[in-house]
């Protein structure tokens, strides 16, 4: 999403360019990294205004404060931590001299410009960075809060216009018919401008790739039906990379000799992934050339040994179910949809910590005028 990125990055740098940035150390031993960072924020973005200043004053400009981490103070327990400070209104992102290292700041950096951006958003209520489609001016969105002493509480979002928004709690009267609902577990609601209420919950349950890429896995670790190619089609593969590769030839021309001498005429998948093994064990190939080679075989021959994000058919073919806007119909009742929203990413982390949560949208037939309405699933990628 490089475009994406260096959208954002004009966007920082011609805010910084025209409005105060303060770096504040607030670390009780002083040094000079505090220099360094102030450094790596004029290298990032040449226009920007920053000053190093003693201390955070309220509604003056824009602070990035640096302090110690949590281990820092778990050795130093004479030392009394700085973090927790009443700025009032002053708009602050903290940031820890642990996470500084020169040369590989800069998405750090990028992300605390960003946040202090939005946190002044935030406060004025408008947008700077993003600006919402004109499609979504008429929606609200309610989030059911429990707050202490099980006492609930209800707020709401909504765009006034595609750039100022209203945020704000409700109070007793208004939240009395969320909060009286007859579901207890409701987080989210949808109110659309045909004033149509739909319940949004997040399911304890997660996005899994789709199904064909098990019915791979299967054929590998099963041994049954699994694609294979023959030696003769190998050693092309390998001889159309010598000469794509120069600087591959030699190793690719030394794993020719290698499957020269396999009793095999065909390899199926789990036999080439043997090879593979004994291909890294030895090191007769670097991590990158035997990427090609994956590549090469997958182009020419449809086998995939390892699903690889940054290849996109096999981010289309494989890893559907994690990326994109996805929603289907439950089984027993048709008026209710579950759907995520992945990220398409080309280095996409698929364990199931970084899973899209799965969400469940039906109609509130209590809240709805008409007692009922039905999901219009064109409609779900405007509400998430």
């Amino acid at each position: 999403m490089k475009h994406g990125g260096d959208w954002l990055d004009k966007h920082i740098e011609e805010f910084f360019a025209t409005n105060q940035l303060n770096l504040i150390d607030n670390r009780i031993a002083r040094d000079e990294r505090i220099e360094d960072i102030k450094a790596a924020l004029v290298q990032l973005l040449p226009t920007v205004k920053v000053n190093i200043r003693p201390t955070v004053e309220d509604k003056f400009g824009y602070n990035l404060v640096v302090i110690n981490n949590k281990r820092y103070f778990q050795t130093h327990e004479d030392v009394k931590d700085n973090y927790a400070r009443d700025y009032q209104q002053a708009i602050v992102q903290h940031l820890t001299i642990d996470t500084f290292r020169k040369g590989a700041l800069r998405s750090t950096l990028i992300n605390s410009l960003k946040e202090l951006i939005i946190k002044k958003d935030l406060k004025e209520r408008s947008l700077s960075l993003y600006h919402s489609p004109d499609s979504i001016v008429g929606w609200e969105f309610y989030q059911v809060t429990k707050e202490a002493y099980d006492t609930q509480a209800v707020y709401l979002f909504k765009m006034i216009n595609s750039d100022e928004f209203e945020v704000r709690r409700l109070d007793l009267q208004e939240s009395s018919k969320f909060i009286n609902s007859d579901d207890a577990d409701l987080q989210y609601l949808v109110k659309t401008p045909a004033n149509t209420f739909y319940n949004l919950n997040r399911k304890n349950i997660f996005t899994l790739p789709n199904a064909e890429l098990f019915g791979d896995i299967n054929e590998m670790i099963s041994h049954q039906n699994c694609s294979s190619v023959t030696k003769a089609k190998l050693k092309r593969a390998l001889n159309d990379l010598s000469k794509s590769y120069p600087n591959y030839r030699t190793k690719y021309q030394n794993l020719i000799s290698i499957i020269n001498k396999r009793e095999l005429n065909s390899f199926n998948i789990n036999d080439l992934k043997d090879e593979f093994n004994f291909i890294k064990k030895n090191k007769i190939l670097s991590p990158i050339a035997i990427n090609l080679l994956l590549d090469e075989l997958y182009e020419q021959y449809g086998l995939v040994l390892k699903v690889k994000p940054k290849i996109k058919s096999h981010v289309q073919k494989y890893l559907s179910g994690l990326t994109d806007i996805n929603y289907f119909v439950d089984n027993d009742d048709q008026d209710v949809i579950y759907y995520n929203v992945g990220t398409i990413s080309k280095n996409m982390n698929i364990s199931i910590a970084k899973a899209s949560h799965i969400w469940q949208l039906q109609p509130n037939i209590k809240l709805n005028e008409r007692g009922f309405a039905t999901i219009e699933t064109e409609n779900i990628p405007k509400i998430s």
